[in-house]
């Protein structure tokens, strides 16, 4: 089962699903190529950072570069490969990548990057 799946296609020239945008950010956020802006959350406006965070995701898994994510494609493939491992692969230098805190699941006690909750990790939310 895939845990990020997107519905439309995420690119800068492209009218993005709300939905897939959200879901977008929290990925590359539990994945260190996303930093949460502090003072609005993860939210549905389009921003630099996120297809900046998707390019820099694609360099470093050695896929093609092109801020460009599609359903069922190799980026979003990629994404579902790195949080099914769940093993953050953080992206950039040390001064570049906020990292996220690392939470430890009170259901099945596996370490996560709590982008739904500090306490439950996604697959037991999704269970």
């Amino acid at each position: 089962m895939s845990w990020f799946k997107l519905k439309e296609p995420v690119g800068t020239n492209y009218r993005v699903d709300r939905t897939d945008l959200m879901n977008t950010k929290k990925a590359l956020n539990q994945l260190g190529y996303y930093n949460i802006p502090p003072h609005r959350g993860i939210d549905d406006w389009t921003d630099e950072a996120t297809f900046e965070g998707i390019k820099r995701f694609q360099k470093d898994n050695g896929l093609k570069v092109d801020a460009f994510m599609r359903p069922g494609g190799p980026t979003e493939t990629k994404v579902n490969q790195q949080i099914a491992a769940g093993e953050p692969q953080f992206g950039g230098t040390d001064d570049e990548v906020d990292r996220s805190p690392r939470y430890t699941c009170t259901v099945c006690g596996a370490k996560h990057g709590g982008v739904f909750s500090p306490t439950i990790c996604h697959n037991c939310i999704l269970k």
